[in-house]
């Protein structure tokens, strides 16, 4: 493989697509479910948003965390970027540019919703979630390292997706299970707060006020557990019988999500930065969200 392709494909990330990719398929089938209409073109279109929004956020944070990146002796997987700035493989100018390619071409997706199927709702969410990520990353708010950038990740992946790609195929908001958001919100947060674990020493060293900077990743740890069973509790309790599912079993929602917390569970006390344990750990976290929404669009389509 050529090195420059080689170089590409490592800073686009490309596992992360799946972030995005299930929350933009659950709210095009929630608004299957409300209004009865489909249309493959806007499923293309809306996916299409998705690959590139999703690089638009990799190459981005890339470039704004490249000095941390470059203290960061802990990275995973999941966390401390795509390592392609710190290894000199690309230079923070081109991936910068690419970064504002992405944007554009995402923002052109959801354009050519509008044209295409005359459901325009999607092209100022897809703004707002391009804004997000950039007051997350970058001046003057740059949240992830002034506090609060959880929340804006939260909101982006958990929020402005399921109701961009609901929009899309329904035109309007009308008829979208806001209560769903009571899961999908602290499951992101969850996420978002976990994927700053490994981190942590590095972040610290760069005054990063992230919730596992401030409070230490024991707590952080402890913190990310509650959230996610406390979702997956909330679904249990009101949400399943909220969408109209009462008549379909829980164990294709929850059964992937739970097992998964529960080994969380059991491990999190031995989970720290730079060992295979935290990898664990936060693998965990992360399948307990992925599976949740795909299990849920699962259900939904059975219907």
């Amino acid at each position: 493989m050529p090195i420059m392709l080689r170089a590409w494909l490592q800073a686009s990330r490309l596992p992360s697509q799946a972030y995005l990719f299930l929350p933009l398929l659950l709210g095009q089938v929630l608004a299957w479910r409300v209004t009865g209409e489909w249309s493959w073109l806007v499923f293309l279109l809306v996916h299409t948003f998705g690959v590139f929004d999703q690089l638009y956020i990799v190459y981005a944070n890339d470039v704004a965390d490249e000095d941390t990146d470059r203290d960061n002796a802990t990275a995973t997987l999941y966390s401390g970027g795509s390592r392609v700035l710190v290894e000199g493989v690309l230079s923070s100018a081109v991936l910068l540019q690419a970064a504002w390619l992405m944007a554009g071409l995402a923002l052109a997706s959801t354009a050519l919703i509008g044209l295409l199927a005359g459901h325009w709702l999607p092209l100022p969410l897809a703004m707002l979630g391009i804004a997000l990520l950039w007051a997350y990353s970058f001046p003057p708010l740059r949240l992830s390292y002034r506090g609060g950038g959880e929340l804006l990740q939260t909101l982006g992946l958990g929020g402005v997706l399921p109701l961009l790609a609901f929009a899309a195929q329904a035109g309007d908001l009308v008829g979208f299970p806001w209560l769903l958001f009571a899961v999908l919100l602290p499951l992101n947060l969850a996420t978002a707060i976990a994927t700053a674990l490994p981190d942590a020493p590095s972040d610290a060293r760069a005054n990063k006020r992230t919730l596992v900077v401030i409070h230490g990743p024991g707590p952080a740890r402890r913190f990310i557990l509650v959230l996610a069973g406390g979702a997956l509790l909330l679904h249990l309790l009101f949400v399943h019988d909220a969408l109209a599912m009462a008549s379909l079993p829980l164990w294709w929602v929850l059964a992937l999500p739970g097992m998964a917390l529960m080994i969380a569970t059991a491990l999190h006390q031995r989970a720290d930065p730079g060992t295979r344990m935290l990898s664990l750990f936060l693998f965990l976290v992360i399948l307990v969200n992925v599976a949740y929404v795909a299990g849920l669009a699962w259900l939904l389509l059975r219907l």
